[in-house]
């Protein structure tokens, strides 16, 4: 029986209500902010001699766009003029020609007037100055105006301006890309000028596929992390910067030392296939790459895109949704040099508190009352209780955790290239035993200029990764009795079996018994040729990357015989390499026509090649252990295995953008994709996709309210398609098995068949919808986004049963159906901003709620409707990861009715009869709720006080259940488990949510926990040093730090860490890991 509920039709109602209430406060109206930034960024060359000014005039516009404004008889036309400017800012020039002939000029977007210049009858005084950006480097044409008249000039190339302006007055400094600074004019001559980049800029440019637009053009749902603002956290992984800073976006860490994280954008689509999303490294897919292999320095921002409007672009890749990770380039125009160095520890986050000794024995006692029947301590147990000792498990497999990181990088900008270079090493342990990370990284962006046509790149990088050594056993470690013993005491060497028996294996054997080495290589290439066409704005840019993954690793367990346990030495070797390649051809074109209609389009025609082989060579009975893993020949039962893939793909990709007056935005976009590991008649896929815009902030009926500043409404439809299957899965397979033939008991090598063909076997689609809201309201105070969205995901990837008449039992087909559902807000403020003091928040908030629609269309039995899966806990109009059980109805206490369930006695669980039988039985099991999130939430605060600066961020999940045997008392290996510090039932604490020791849970109860928790997951403090110091030593910007993460959880879940919920003690992903550094940083 299944509970009639959907929670997808509750959340969908409580979306539409949110909707309405937001449509109502936002759509009320805004003025265009816009900004222009040809003036700063087109240059020309100017060659006169002894020529006019009209000479000057005429070269500047074949060479722009500028139109000029003047009165011819402003204009001394036989004042002659010499002029040699070689790829000059138009305001450069202009200061230099106009310095001398009593005239003076300004810009406005592609408009330049010329006037003769007034004279000032008030006192009036010449002022200098230099605008530099927060690393002190020069911003060359930055406006400087003299507040309240048409009184500026430009900075030149240096960042340097003279100006002559009235005493007391103000001026107003402003560069595109950072905040306008209103400097009041004192007795000083000379002034230095500090401009801080404006974040929230609405001319923002962000990355999307195979291109960047400004952000308030676009018309899918993306957001921006900025991880140079996380530079202060120790984010080891790439992942980590994700986690609380995108709406819609969960990151689950694994607690072990240097490990990828599992990511998941807008939840999950597929039941069987792949839910990660795609990963584009520096405009090229990241195929088969580990995010581990990439230094968190190295990254310069982060582009989630999750709409179809937006991912439909990489087709097959897309359904997932795709993380665009831009890498650091040369900025400024002398080399940079960066050092960002910390040290730390780490400690585990939460851990279970178990029992003490005099409580386990307490546990035994009872558990021999509830069973009736005696349950003896073994021999080991019954010495340590005679002599009072105990042990606490988790000292056992607990470690000191240091880590440190230490990043050296150097960049620069020149006339003709751009360069970033770096190299990096990062040592981490995990508390846990064993568990270490080491990680040496390289990289090398170039940028060439070659010629104004020609422009060629490369980005490259090299990782090595040290996983060496093999960590203790979570698991065992909680299963010993506090009475076991971990070593020997006549010479302190391990025991293999802490209670003496097989029951659990020490927790530390492998850490201290085994010799394991896993060390992996990866290189990562990407070069580019861009060429520029005669005609304006048509470019060819061609991109061809290669991915190499080299892997070794190596086992040797040594030989051993103690206490009965007697075996030779055994090992393996492997190799492991994989290599991908993409080739890309695309042709971009991007032009304005009369100042209003701006059409970009896009075509690119792709290919992708991919391969992995494997091969393991292993033997046992090495009756030596010098050579460890290097003596496998002389073993014995040598076994040799290879494993080979190769997969092949094919794209071409059309997108058509087109915008008038910066109000209306249309997006065309089709993909279509050819995939060899698909069936051979339905290899192909196309995924169309179209993204509406509309600003309705450029609109006259909204230009009335002053409180708010941009508002667009934007709507997205899309198709993408899931390809995470292996190589092979459409073809039959077969493997190698041993047979024995005759009475000799020869062995013989065979071929048997392991699955079944499917040449019909195709894409998962996904069809999606979009609906999003972009506002920025109170002078730029507040800005955010709110978007609904809805998934269907048809032609699932499942397996279906088929008669064993066929030598197969299953085989993988396309049938079936899901839908995914959503709502995301984003909120970011600027709450305070003063001189010396300034306090900013940024709010996430996402909910999320999927069903499954349709199975394998059977009914098999007979009641009118599509058969479930129970067997594999999937549910027609319930969610994927649902939880099937008994309904939960108290524990059973003296002297209750016991008619529905004769079997039990007090102290068990009792469920409810649903069915109405009277009796329990498989028919009173039904959905009882699932282990996704009602929503999510996160807040990160940020406050600056002069150089001091202090940030935290919170994580809120609310809602969802999962199985938690934590908190099971029951029989586990024969009552002779350590168990978590709870009470349980007994005759004289007759609880009612926890039963007795000793409860054996025949009907598999899974002891559901929910598994909301609020999370201190970063805290930053920082400190820069006084300009006036670091100045004095040469260096442009100090910063010492102190960081943490994972500090504190508030939760009501027992066990693991709720965010790794397996149910089970022996789960691989352990507690969370905090960590405390100290970091600096120092700039040149």
């Amino acid at each position: 029986m299944k509970k009639e509920r959907d929670d997808s039709a509750l959340l969908s109602l409580k979306i539409t209500r949110i909707m309405k209430i937001t449509l109502m406060l936002i759509l009320v109206g805004i003025l265009q902010i816009s900004a222009t930034t040809y003036a700063q960024e087109h240059r020309i060359s100017v060659s006169v001699e002894n020529g006019t000014f009209y000479d000057v005039v005429s070269q500047i516009e074949k060479q722009s766009e500028f139109m000029f404004f003047y009165k011819s008889e402003e204009i001394d036309n036989d004042q002659r003029i010499n002029l040699n400017a070689k790829n000059k800012l138009v305001s450069e020039i202009f200061n230099e020609i106009t310095k001398n002939n009593n005239l003076t000029y300004k810009i406005t977007g592609k408009h330049i007037i010329i006037t003769k210049a007034m004279v000032n009858s008030q006192a009036s005084r010449k002022i200098t100055g230099v605008v530099t950006d927060e690393n002190g480097e020069p911003i060359a044409g930055a406006n400087v105006v003299e507040k309240g008249t048409t009184n500026g000039t430009i900075t030149d190339a240096d960042g340097r301006f003279t100006l002559d302006i009235a005493d007391r007055a103000v001026l107003i400094v402003s560069y595109i890309g950072y905040n306008t600074q209103n400097i009041p004019i004192t007795q000083k001559n000379s002034y230095s000028i500090k401009l801080k980049e404006d974040t929230k800029t609405l001319d923002e440019v962000v990355v999307i596929g195979y291109g960047s637009a400004r952000k308030k053009d676009v018309t899918g749902a993306l957001t921006r992390v900025d991880v140079t603002e996380k530079s202060t956290i120790p984010n080891v992984n790439p992942v980590q910067a994700l986690r609380g800073s995108v709406a819609g976006v969960r990151v689950i860490d694994t607690g072990m030392a240097g490990a990828d994280g599992t990511i998941q954008v807008r939840g999950t689509t597929s039941i069987t296939a792949s839910n990660d999303p795609l990963i584009v490294l520096d405009g090229v897919p990241f195929s088969g790459g580990r995010l581990s292999d990439i230094n968190t320095n190295d990254i310069e921002t982060i582009d989630v895109l999750k709409d179809a409007s937006s991912t439909a672009i990489y087709g097959s890749r897309g359904a997932n949704g795709v993380i665009m990770i831009t890498t650091k380039r040369g900025k400024t125009s002398k080399p940079q040099l960066n050092y960002n160095g910390y040290v730390g520890f780490s400690d585990f986050a939460n851990m279970p508190k178990l029992m003490s000794g005099e409580q386990y024995q307490q546990l035994r006692k009872d558990a021999e009352v509830y069973m009736n029947q005696e349950l003896p301590f073994q021999t080991i147990e019954e010495e340590n209780i005679a002599a009072g000792r105990t042990i606490n498990p988790w000292d056992v497999i607990k470690q000191d955790a240091p880590m440190t990181e230490h990043e050296l990088s150097i960049s620069g900008k020149g006339e003709k290239m751009t360069y970033y270079l770096s190299g990096s090493f990062t040592s981490q342990k995990s508390p846990l035993v064993g568990d270490q990370f080491k990680r040496l990284s390289v990289r090398a962006n170039f940028d060439l200029h070659v010629t104004d046509w020609l422009e060629i790149g490369t980005n490259s990088s090299f990782a090595t990764k040290d996983y060496s050594g093999a960590e203790a056993n979570w698991g065992d470690a909680a299963r010993i009795s506090p009475y076991s013993s971990i070593r020997y005491d006549d010479d302190g060497t391990l025991r293999r079996l802490p209670y003496g028996d097989g029951m659990v294996q020490n927790p530390l054997w492998n850490v201290e018994m085994k010799d394991n080495k896993e060390i992996s290589y990866g290189v990562f290439n990407n070069n580019y040729m861009i060429i520029k066409l005669p005609l304006k704005g048509l470019s060819y840019q061609m991109n061809l990357s290669n991915n190499l993954r080299f892997k070794d690793v190596n086992n040797y367990t040594p030989a051993y015989n103690r206490d009965g346990s007697s075996w030779l030495g055994s090992g393996s070797k492997e190799h492991q390499f994989t290599h991908d390649l993409i080739f890309e051809n695309i042709v971009k074109y991007n032009n304005t026509f009369a100042e209003k209609h701006n059409v970009d389009v896009t075509l690119m025609y792709g290919y992708e090649y991919s391969s992995a082989n494997k091969s393991t060579l292993s033997s046992n009975n090495i009756f030596n252990d010098a050579l460890g893993f290097n003596g496998l020949g002389i073993g014995e039962n040598h076994t040799v295995s290879t494993t080979a893939g190769k997969s092949a793909a094919v794209s071409s990709m059309a997108r058509v953008g087109y915008r008038f007056a910066d109000k209306y935005m249309v997006n065309l976009t089709v993909r279509r994709d050819g995939y060899s590991a698909f069936g051979s008649d339905r290899k192909y896929g196309t995924f169309p996709s179209i993204g509406l815009g509309w600003a309705l902030s450029q609109e006259q009926f909204m230009k009335n309210i002053s409180w708010l500043d941009f508002l667009k409404l934007r709507l997205s439809w899309g198709k993408n398609g899931n390809r995470g299957i292996s190589s092979y899965e459409s073809l039959s397979t077969m493997d190698l098995a041993r047979y024995v033939f005759g009475d000799g008991g020869n062995t013989s090598v065979g071929l048997y068949p392991t699955s079944m063909a499917n040449p019909l076997l195709g894409w998962e689609t996904s069809q999606s919808y979009n609906l999003g809201l972009d506002f920025t309201l109170f002078n730029s105070r507040l800005n955010g986004n709110i978007d609904l969205y809805s998934t269907k995901t048809t032609d699932l990837l499942l397996e279906v049963s088929i008669p064993s008449m066929t030598g197969y039992d299953k085989y993988l087909t396309n049938i079936g159906e899901t839908q995914n559902r959503g709502i995301e807000l984003t909120l970011n403020s600027e709450n305070i901003s003063t001189k010396d003091f300034s306090w900013s928040t940024s709010l996430n908030f996402s909910a999320n709620a999927n069903k499954i629609l349709h199975l394998s269309g059977e009914d098999l039995d007979g009641d009118g409707k599509e058969d479930d899966d129970i067997g594999k806990s999937r549910f027609i109009g319930y969610s994927m990861g649902s939880n099937y059980n008994y309904v939960f109805d108290g524990i059973w206490q003296e002297g209750d009715d016991f008619s529905i369930d004769k079997s039990a006695k007090p102290g068990d669980i009792k469920f409810k009869d649903i069915s109405g039988n009277g009796s329990i039985g498989p028919e009173d099991r039904m959905v009882l709720h699932n282990n996704r999130p009602k929503f999510t939430m996160s807040m990160n605060n940020m406050f600056i006080y002069r150089d001091f600066t202090l940030s935290f961020l919170l994580d809120l999940r609310c809602g969802g259940y999962a199985a938690n045997n934590w908190i099971n008392p029951g029989t586990e290996y024969y009552n002779r488990c350590n168990q978590l510090d709870l009470p349980y039932w007994t005759p004289e604490n007759p609880l009612n949510d926890r039963p007795s020791v000793g409860y054996s849970n025949p009907r598999g109860y899974g002891f559901y926990e929910k598994l909301t928790y609020l999370r201190l997951q970063d805290v930053s403090l920082a400190y820069s040093l006084p300009k006036s110091l670091i100045q004095k030593l040469t260096l442009n910007n100090v910063k010492v730090y102190v960081s943490g993460k994972n500090l504190a959880t508030w939760t009501g879940w027992h066990g693991w860490d709720p965010e790794h919920a397996s149910g089970g003690r022996a789960s691989k992903n352990g507690p969370l890991i905090k960590s405390w550094v100290l970091g600096l940083q120092i700039s040149l």
